[in-house]
């Protein structure tokens, strides 16, 4: 078995539920494998009661160890196996060890060189890493657990629907549909990732390739860019666009409210602005406005309101004047 066996095998660890490394299969692994994942934080001995592999058997089930007095203040450690009855396992053949979780989590900051103290957001599932440089922005770096599983929502919850998230799993990459908004770059740890002397190494020109490709992706199912600054760019021309329209679209129908007709708008229009304007164009704005009907009625109302106030409002003066 090489490292990068063995660290896929952690990896692969990590992504499952109370997965226990017994002291049978840590026989088989390289000399000084444990003390490395040890030193490197990536394994922990488990908590869990003592239980122990029979060394009598080819097929090394695993046994509850009863643990009774020896000479003096030594302790003797039995199994029960069926064929053997009672068995002998030393107090080595009693621990087990299983992924550090946390300490993953911690590894991973470090190599991305991200600052501060990885934060669990759900625990066993979910930690945010920090955030870090991407152009002239930042990302939120995370590390997702279990995303196959049946509740993957109480994970992918937390991470958010603008798909700017760089997301770390430890093998493989979840369906897509599981993203409650855009689909986030995702990396697998058993691609980017390898085993180091003291640390945990990480591919980075690999990561700002799937970062760049889930980006693409993004864009291409939305009617805006992902990036901050172009997005920004792009609604700020379609602001001003917008704006120019309005500003067109009351010149045009003013036209059409004083010359009464598309075509002698047109050619007023041509005539005023020393530049050609079409009779479609200020019917196009006319439609826009709400068409011919609303635009009369509200000439007419507008002009009924004027003749009512000019009449109330000049009433006194003509009394005034007659006396």
């Amino acid at each position: 078995m090489t490292r990068s066996d063995l660290f896929r095998l952690v990896l692969a660890a990590a992504d499952d539920v109370g997965r226990i490394f017994d002291h049978a299969e840590i026989q088989t692994w390289p000399a000084g494998s444990l003390e490395a994942l040890c030193r490197l934080g990536l394994l922990r001995q488990s908590p869990t009661g003592l239980h122990a592999p029979c060394p009598n058997c080819e097929d090394g089930h695993i046994e509850p160890v009863t643990i009774r007095p020896g000479a003096g203040d030594a302790k003797r450690y039995f199994i029960w196996c069926p064929e053997a009855m009672r068995v002998e396992v030393t107090p080595e053949m009693c621990n087990g060890w299983e992924v550090d979780l946390d300490g993953l989590a911690r590894a991973v900051a470090t190599a991305m060189g991200l600052k501060g103290i990885p934060k669990p957001l759900v625990s066993g599932r979910l930690w945010a890493l920090g955030r870090a440089p991407w152009k002239n922005s930042t990302r939120e770096v995370v590390l997702a657990l279990r995303l196959r599983d049946a509740d993957v929502s109480v994970a992918t919850s937390h991470i958010g629907v603008g798909g700017r998230a760089i997301v770390f799993v430890p093998q493989h990459p979840p369906d897509d549909r599981v993203w409650p908004g855009r689909v986030p770059a995702v990396a697998a740890l058993s691609r980017v990732a390898t085993l180091g002397a003291d640390s945990l190494v990480l591919d980075v020109a690999a990561i700002g390739e799937i970062v760049a490709d889930a980006d693409t992706a993004a864009e291409a199912r939305s009617a805006l860019p992902t990036d901050p600054e172009i997005k920004k760019q792009i609604i700020r021309q379609q602001v001003k666009a917008e704006i120019k329209t309005h500003l067109e679209d009351d010149v045009l129908v003013a036209a059409y409210l004083e010359f009464g007709s598309f075509r002698k708008a047109a050619a007023g229009l041509t005539e005023r602005l020393s530049r050609p304007v079409t009779k479609d164009a200020i019917e196009d704005a006319v439609k826009r406005a709400g068409g011919v009907k609303a635009l009369r009625e509200d000439s007419d109302t507008g002009s009924v309101a004027r003749t009512v106030a000019s009449q109330s409002r000049d009433r006194p003066k003509k009394i005034l004047e007659r006396r």
